[in-house]
């Protein structure tokens, strides 16, 4: 798993304190935060007979297939224990309400705030096998019931920053395993095929990628709402909070991007040459906001750029002091990545934006950290 993601997705660990939770009184079928708690700790409480999905565990392994045979056999044994939590899940997305437990000052409870961590765990690898068991549609539907927890955290009635900092690594986590699944994603008009992720639920998933407010707006809500924090956010803070919600929304915007290149070619049959050609899937091409704030992101189609000679699309942002892009030949990156690979210390590796890989491909079984620069 890269370095982002799972530095985002615990974030919090250090603020979790012992007690009891304070849970609020609602009705669970009309809660979404009521149902989510309760599929966090059926995740947990199996991880105490060593049931668990391998984001949970100390296994190592690539972010992207094919895995290890420990990560299918432990998966394997998770996927169907985990299923009723998954369904409380699945059922949360069905309404908008969600009424997180108070933040009770001077001695906050945050466990909830690990419940729904080892939650977004679970729907994240079962996303992923269920793309690797030929069920792309399955595995769609529990992205979105992903997204759906970190909207509910992200946008809560009454926000937290670190509830806030949670829902983007939530989300941050859910769009490494949709742009996993969608390079090897297969897709379809035909309402009778079940399995194929439909063209209209893709073109559902592009508009609420690019539907999210400005960085700076949702910190200026946490704060606003904010009960206290130990200590004043300095403005370097303040300034690292805004470049962590942008790379999220970078994420975003990177992964509609992808999706519209799977639309192109499912239609015409080949990659597109250039962002012009996606005109019918974008409403606009986004700004890269990891970059200046002025230009787009990019797309480049490296030609015979894979192992087996096909081409390489990529989708790219600048980042924020970039010169010389450059994109890594030794194996495929589908979410945020440090540096170029190499043993070098990092301050002379080369540090040249961000590229996601859209389609899938496997690298060589022994391979270096290999780059080359990319084509203006």
């Amino acid at each position: 798993m890269h370095r982002f993601v799972r530095v985002m997705i615990f974030a919090v660990s250090t603020f979790c304190v012992a007690g009891p939770a304070v849970f609020a009184q609602a009705t669970p079928a009309d809660d979404a935060a009521s149902l989510y708690l309760q599929a966090g700790k059926r995740v947990s409480d199996n991880y105490t007979k060593n049931i668990m999905c391998p984001s949970a565990s100390n296994l190592e392994y690539t972010s992207y297939p094919p895995f290890p045979e420990a990560w299918n056999k432990m998966e394997a044994e998770n996927f169907p224990a985990n299923q009723p939590a998954r369904d409380l899940a699945h059922q949360a997305r069905a309404t908008d309400k969600a009424v997180w437990p108070e933040i009770q000052l001077p001695n906050p409870d945050l466990k909830y705030l690990n419940l729904c961590r080892a939650l977004s765990n679970e729907l994240a690898d079962a996303a992923l096998y269920e793309h690797l068991q030929g069920d792309d549609a399955a595995a769609i539907e529990t992205i979105r019931d992903q997204f759906h927890l970190s909207d509910m955290l992200e946008h809560a009635d009454k926000q937290y920053l670190v509830m806030l900092l949670v829902g983007v690594g939530i989300r941050s986590q859910a769009l490494d395993r949709l742009n996993v699944i969608a390079a090897g994603m297969q897709i379809t008009k035909d309402p009778q095929n079940h399995k194929a992720v439909q063209t209209e639920v893709i073109r559902g998933l592009i508009a609420q990628l690019l539907k999210h407010p400005s960085a700076r707006e949702q910190l200026d809500r946490a704060l606003k709402t904010e009960p206290g924090l130990p200590d004043p956010i300095t403005a370097k803070g303040i300034e690292n909070c805004i470049r962590t919600l942008n790379r999220c929304h970078v994420e975003c915007d990177m992964t509609a991007v992808a999706l519209a290149v799977h639309l192109y070619r499912f239609d015409h049959g080949d990659w597109p040459t250039s962002l012009k050609d996606l005109r019918e899937y974008l409403p606009s091409v986004p700004v890269d906001l990891y970059g200046d704030g002025k230009k787009t992101l990019g797309y480049v189609l490296i030609k015979h750029g894979l192992p087996d000679g096909s081409d390489r699309p990529l989708v790219y942002s600048r980042g924020e002091a970039a010169t010389d892009l450059f994109y890594r030949t030794d194996e495929p990156f589908y979410s945020y990545y440090s540096g170029d690979g190499s043993k070098l210390p990092y301050s002379k590796q080369k540090h040249g934006g961000q590229l996601r890989d859209i389609t899938a491909w496997v690298p060589a079984a022994a391979h270096q950290a290999t780059t080359q620069s990319l084509p203006h």
